[in-house]
């Protein structure tokens, strides 16, 4: 067995006898890349599971890409036809990252009981809808799909207008070719939730020939085409390759571009996740340095007899890593049971809640994969080695005759 192995070896098997002066600095060491590594962890893990939760609730509803005539590319209001519908659609289809497309079209208009009233977009929607929607609110229904004057209600806007699944209900939109508003009286078949308020307080789900009757449009056109995609690592790509297919009257948008604010802010996760990450790694650092020190300075003897001996300063410092290293795996081993424990309770149980109206979410989310836990564990242990070899330098100016001297 080499040497410098064999005396760490023996060292680390000692840890038990340390002096009482060096085992509480070398346990805050220990339990400060613990805490570190949870801390990590958790940051990373519910931050990542919060990007990926609202961006997939976002898209659940209006898709990762959507196509509309020029005139409504800059409202949610899809009051301008997009014509040939279907030609568009059955191409979009035919796109090997497509995973559906679906005809809509968003109407403004006003819902009416008997003792309330509430400003609604009716969103319009026919055969092509993609059904994941439903299952991903949570939602199971054979008619999940409304037809003639059939309406799905978000569950709040119900509460609000005291409305239950049977009820039937007006709806009055504005129209240009009257002066009266048109009405239509639909029954409400399902409630749903999506956990985002401005969806659950305004969006109404209708059959899309609703909106045809009201404005007098033919069957082949819709409001406009949402696409959802496999992949959508790289929605500008997957944009710019619709846009060049399509004709150029056709406005072509991914969902971060629909809705900037929300984007814009769980971005700032990452930024968030990433001081984090350096804060706590820095901070497990310097605790490791300040408990190799004291190990150094609790060493001497020892470092001066195996100097005297012929051991090389290298050999010494490498010692003084290993210990370091093992010290590092022991925080490391124990930051990432809790931390990972705790993420998994919360997946299962979902024990820490969120106010919807602000994340979005009813609780937080978590995500976490293998290659994200090595990534940070890999990561945290070579920055803390790296920063032990400041310490290890010390083991060059510890003169050992003066050590044996003092030492004897």
């Amino acid at each position: 067995m080499d040497f410098t192995w064999f005396i760490a070896k023996r060292i680390i098997g000692n840890r038990s006898h340390r002096s009482s002066v060096s085992s509480p600095i070398i346990t805050i060491g220990i339990i400060a890349i613990a805490l570190g590594v949870v801390t990590m962890l958790i940051a990373l893990g519910t931050g990542v599971g919060l990007q990926n939760k609202i961006g997939d609730k976002v898209a659940a509803f209006t898709g990762h890409i959507r196509l509309t005539t020029l005139e409504n590319s800059q409202k949610q209001e899809t009051l301008k036809p997009l014509d040939d519908a279907k030609n568009i659609r059955n191409q979009l289809v035919a796109y090997p990252n497509t995973a559906a497309a679906q005809a809509v079209a968003y109407v403004p208009g006003v819902m009416l009981n008997n003792t309330a009233f509430d400003g609604v977009v009716f969103k319009g929607i026919d055969a092509s809808f993609n059904s994941e929607f439903f299952s991903f609110f949570g939602v199971s229904d054979t008619r999940a799909i409304p037809q003639n004057n059939e309406i799905w209600l978000p569950e709040p806007l119900a509460r609000k207008l005291a409305l239950s699944i049977g009820d039937r209900v007006p709806l009055y939109f504005a129209s240009t070719a009257t002066e009266m508003p048109k009405r239509r009286t639909c029954t409400v078949i399902g409630l749903f939730k999506t956990g985002f308020s401005d969806y659950d307080d305004t969006y109404v789900l209708g059959n899309l020939d609703i909106v045809r009757s009201l404005y007098g449009w033919d069957a082949d056109q819709v409001g406009a085409i949402e696409v959802f995609l496999h992949d959508h690592s790289n929605l500008d790509a997957a944009t710019d390759m619709i846009y060049d297919r399509v004709d150029a009257i056709i406005d072509v948008q991914h969902i971060e571009d629909q809705f900037p604010e929300i984007f814009n802010w769980i971005r700032l996760f990452g930024t968030n996740i990433s001081l984090i990450i350096i804060i706590m790694i820095i901070v497990g650092g310097v605790n490791m340095i300040t408990a190799l020190l004291v190990l150094i300075l609790e060493q001497t003897q020892l470092i001066g007899i195996t100097r005297v001996l012929g051991a090389p300063v290298r050999s010494l410092q490498k010692l003084f890593l290993i210990q370091g290293a093992y010290l590092i795996g022991v925080g490391l081993f124990w930051g990432n049971l809790i931390g990972l424990g705790l993420l998994f309770l919360q997946q299962q149980t979902g024990f820490i809640s969120l106010d919807p109206s602000v994340y979005y979410v009813q609780e937080v989310p978590v995500y976490m994969d293998v290659t994200t836990v090595l990534w940070l564990n890999g990561l945290t242990l070579v920055i803390c080695l790296l920063l032990l070899v400041l310490p290890s330098v010390i083991i060059a100016r510890i003169p050992p005759t003066q050590v044996l001297k003092i030492n004897p």
